[in-house]
């Protein structure tokens, strides 16, 4: 039950003392609140503790108003059951995130959702949600503490984007999570409703000069000289003629990067005939993430982007020679790029050295990107996004998933219809295509507004005669 205080302050006004109006009310909180929540066998939820909590108000009207929305998520209703919703409803935040987390591997299991998916549920809450709700009671938090919530994470500070507010799509995807938990809890009568549909919020993107995220896609020649770097073409850095191969793959292909871990041997069909250059295609039909320390294989990101990309001839016939050369070619299950042995590749004084490759298991790209493309990026003259550090700001260079990019612009410029770039990319929908490279579409693809005829050009059909008139329209 919540009541309110008066007290008068230091300061005057016309010769009275300000007052200023304090709403008290008493919280429940528990001492688990983590992910995952340990378990104590007297206590599986947390042993329960009380807190007074209070806030302070210049006029009585918004303290009553604040009064009346704390008293009404204590008391929701007059039935039997209300001792249950109760204790329901003292139960904490993070018991009740850590229970939707679980719930949500039925839908991994039954392909509804992406493992990835979840992990990114699972870090949200983690980063996001439990500092502020962890140990608070979920029938306790009121639409107000939303607000603030949102508020906090509006302002907040990303220690990677070189100390910049955290972007509107972080704010969205971690407001998203609290919203899916807080049903989840109203669901299993925790609450009688969801605090977060009474918190005026729209995700969608604003109009006017936001800045948008450049690509960084490359030309073929840049591919080349990242390609020729990661050979070990260029002084300091150690060879890797098969990920040099992958660059321009990845550059040619537009695979993502889920989707070249999980590509295997039989995954390539050659195609030789008399006469002809060999022709590759590639078959894109599943995805592989390195979790815990384990390679999970998953479906690829949607239904369209399970595909067939052909390659051009002269990829074709590096391709071929490379499978033949491949120590595992005659395991279809194989996967096609190698992993390395370990992390290393550095000597003594900075040296870099090729580390021995593991045919075993499939190349995690995270890793490729921080290990051999970043440097082999910055060799070949093209800056490669950093994180910020305590000296140097964030900077926003070229990704692996610029490599894809390249792939689609360089199709786009090639004069290829936009409607077959997509299919080979994989996206969901045409649409995707043009927001994403409409500017790469050369206008003369579409036919130039020149091409059509003057006003004064077309012909005007003559008047109907008085006799058409009447036998169309009637007397």
């Amino acid at each position: 039950m919540a009541w309110i205080k008066t007290y008068e302050t230091k300061d005057r006004k016309r010769g009275k003392r300000i007052r200023t109006y304090r709403v008290i009310w008493k919280e429940v909180e528990r001492d688990s609140y983590g992910l995952p929540i340990p378990v104590d066998p007297q206590h599986p939820e947390g042993r329960k503790r009380t807190r007074n909590r209070q806030e302070s108000f210049a006029t009585r009207e918004d303290a009553e108003a604040r009064r009346d929305e704390l008293n009404a998520a204590k008391h929701t209703g007059q039935t039997s059951a209300l001792a249950e919703q109760k204790k329901a409803g003292d139960l904490p935040f993070g018991y009740y995130a850590q229970a939707w987390i679980e719930s949500q591997q039925l839908k991994v299991a039954q392909g509804r959702l992406k493992q990835r998916t979840l992990d990114g549920y699972e870090k949200e809450v983690k980063c996001y949600l439990l500092p502020p709700f962890g140990s608070k009671a979920i029938a306790a938090i009121t639409p107000k503490d939303c607000e603030q919530f949102l508020t906090s994470l509006v302002g907040k500070r990303s220690r990677q984007n070189g100390g910049k507010p955290v972007s509107p799509g972080t704010v969205k995807h971690a407001w998203g999570t609290l919203r899916r938990v807080m049903k989840y809890a109203m669901q299993h009568g925790a609450i009688v409703s969801n605090p977060c549909d009474r918190v005026d919020y729209d995700g969608g993107r604003a109009t006017g000069d936001r800045e948008k995220f450049q690509h960084h896609p490359l030309t073929a020649e840049q591919v080349g000289r990242v390609s020729a770097a990661v050979a070990g073409n260029v002084d300091g850095l150690p060879a890797y003629s098969e990920y040099a191969l992958m660059v321009e793959f990845l550059a040619y292909s537009g695979l993502r990067a889920s989707e070249n871990s999980g590509l295997e041997i039989g995954d390539l069909e050659f195609i030789t005939r008399p006469g002809q250059a060999t022709r590759c295609t590639v078959s894109v039909r599943r995805t592989k993430d390195r979790k815990g320390g384990e390679w999970v294989t998953t479906t690829p990101k949607s239904r369209k982007s399970r595909r067939t990309v052909p390659l051009p001839p002269w990829l074709s016939e590096k391709m071929r020679a490379y499978v033949a050369d491949h120590p595992r070619a005659d395991e279809p299950a194989a996967p096609l790029w190698p992993s390395r042995t370990n992390g290393g590749g550095h000597r003594a004084a900075g040296e870099r050295y090729a580390v021995p490759l593991d045919w075993s298991q499939p190349l995690f790209m995270g890793t490729f990107y921080e290990s051999i493309l970043k440097p082999a990026l910055e060799a070949a003259g093209l800056p490669a996004s950093r994180p910020a550090t305590n000296t140097a700001p964030a900077q926003q260079g070229v990704r692996l998933h610029d490599l894809r990019h390249t792939f689609a612009v360089m199709q786009l410029m090639a004069g290829v219809h936009f409607m077959q770039v997509s299919r080979w990319m994989g996206h969901s929908t045409f649409t995707l295509t043009l927001d994403t490279y409409g500017d790469w579409i050369p206008e003369e693809d579409g036919g130039a507004l020149s091409d059509l005829p003057e006003p004064s050009a077309l012909q005007v059909p003559a008047e109907p005669e008085p006799s058409n008139v009447v036998q169309l329209f009637g007397r």
